[in-house]
């Protein structure tokens, strides 16, 4: 049974050019075309083409279009209208007074801290998880194991190409390298358990084998009792709060709807995922543009030799601006979040509408999107280079830490926000910005790297695959599917005066 709850004075008000008519089978059939879109991972590509290169509106211009709700009723499916926020004065401001989220990614991560609705419940898990992504309790300390995981995998990535004679899937290597330094660090999981399991939990986020997922999700949950990471232990202490004792893993991993279970999920994914698709992306972009490539190898190779040996400090980042600049320009391209965020409106709200003179007001409990796609590809916001990738571009102060290269606050202004709006942003941003640096300054330490002939005949509309989180395409997927992602380069081995940096 579906409801009809359309607001059609919306679609009045606000830009809306894929829908001709107002009708009920109109309405159906363009969500029919979306939710195709969508799950093909090209829903954003689809509404730059139709809407803002066929339909003479600009990147700044907010859209509405119909979206089925089919988690807030569990008795039926509700039609109504989804309004996609992308005037940059708008996105900001109501994502920092909006931090109700919409129900959509409950079914898969329940209470899960990124998924609860309930604006109470968040503000309790971001208040106790806050101190486990704390860089000078926590993750200062940390280092020294993301740094050993990262001496580690330079020769695995060697050992992978062969000595530099087969191409490589990097981001198949950096998802699992993100994930082993979640599981070691994070989670304080043992290396046993890591390297037997690094790629079964990975590959339990694309299976669709439901009995073999809760076993794998069940090992997961037994490895976090017995585990000491600061993750681990924020989700056993609001565990025995919450139950008043702890509980046997021997039937917790079928609790439905639970916070445990969805946070040791969500930690999970979210965790390694958006590094590794971020971490492939810089790749990418630095094959492309071997000039960038060069002057970060020469940052690289300063920061070794004024290191002189000694263990890295998180002060020790501040030597690194081309690289966080090179970080910074990825994240703006390639926004790991390119949906952004959902929100369901906590009250009125006023935003532009067709006529720029003019508000349009959103009633309490209208569903929004905030992506960043559009801001970060907006021309008038950054120029008619904004499909260029180019770390030397102006950012604002606030884009880079007001220039203090590395920081543990929130990057973000009108036009830029990879981690999305505080309050309600990225809890592990701060832990990705190290391990990110760390596994960089390794690499690039040792290799160059360039795309094979195969990668660069393809555009970056065949290859960006945009569903959760936006990762490429495997080209060797006849159909370029999403059901398995790739980038292919080759390893070069770099020598100075003649001798092998390894």
């Amino acid at each position: 049974m579906v409801e009809y709850r359309i607001n059609t004075k919306l679609f009045r008000e606000i830009s809306n050019p894929l829908i001709l008519k107002y009708s009920h089978n109109n309405l159906i059939n363009i969500l029919k075309k979306l939710k195709k879109t969508e799950k093909e991972g090209k829903l954003l590509t689809l509404y730059e083409k139709y809407m803002f290169k066929e339909g003479n509106i600009n990147y700044s211009t907010n859209l509405v279009i119909p979206y089925m709700d089919n988690f807030s009723n569990k008795e039926k499916k509700v039609l109504r209208e989804l309004v996609i926020i992308n005037n940059p004065q708008d996105a900001e401001r109501l994502a920092n007074s909006n931090i109700k989220k919409v129900g959509n990614l409950k079914p898969f991560v329940f209470n899960s801290i990124i998924s609860t609705t309930n604006n109470e419940n968040w503000k309790d898990q971001r208040r106790d998880y806050q101190e486990a992504f704390s860089v000078k309790n926590v993750l200062e300390d940390l280092i020294s194991i993301s740094n050993s995981r990262a001496i580690e995998c330079v020769n695995t990535l060697w050992d992978l190409s062969f000595e530099g004679r087969k191409e490589v899937n990097i981001n198949e290597f950096f998802l699992n390298e993100t994930h082993a330094q979640l599981q070691l660090a994070m989670f304080g999981f043992s290396k046993d358990f890591e390297s037997s399991n690094n790629k079964k939990i990975r590959e339990m986020f694309y299976n669709t084998d439901l009995k073999e997922g809760k076993t794998i999700v069940k090992k997961l949950v037994c490895e976090i009792d017995k585990s000491k990471g600061p993750i681990s232990q924020v989700i056993n202490e609001r565990k025995q709060n919450n139950s008043g004792k702890n509980n046997s893993c021997k039937n917790r991993s079928d609790k439905k709807r639970s916070e445990e279970v969805g946070n040791a999920l969500i930690f999970s994914y979210a965790g390694h995922d958006t590094t590794g698709n971020t971490l492939t992306w810089l790749i990418y972009e630095l094959s492309k543009n071997k000039e960038y490539q060069s002057i970060l190898q020469e940052e690289v190779d300063n920061f070794w030799k004024y290191q002189c040996g000694r263990d890295i400090k998180y002060k020790d980042f501040k030597r690194l601006p081309f690289m966080t600049r090179c970080i910074m320009e990825t994240l703006r391209l390639w926004p790991a979040l390119a949906n952004g965020t959902f929100r369901e409106l906590d009250k009125d709200e006023y935003i532009i509408g067709n006529n720029s003179d003019n508000k349009v007001k959103l009633p309490k409990g209208t569903y929004i999107q905030i992506p960043n796609w559009f801001r970060h590809r907006n021309p008038e916001l950054w120029g008619q280079d904004v499909n260029i990738f180019n770390p030397l571009r102006e950012f604002l102060d606030e884009e880079l830490w007001d220039n203090t290269i590395i920081n543990t606050y929130n990057p973000s202004t009108e036009r830029f926000s990879p981690f999305t709006y505080g309050p309600r942003d990225c809890i592990g941003k701060n832990f990705s910005q190290i391990e990110m640096r760390i596994i960089l300054l390794h690499l690039f330490k040792n290799y160059s790297f360039e795309l094979t002939e195969d990668q660069k005949n393809y555009s970056m509309e065949d290859i960006v695959c945009n569903k959760f989180t936006m990762g490429p395409r495997n080209i060797y997927n006849k159909d370029l599917s999403c059901n398995k992602l790739g980038m292919y380069v080759y390893i070069r081995k770099r020598y100075i005066n003649g001798k092998s940096k390894l």
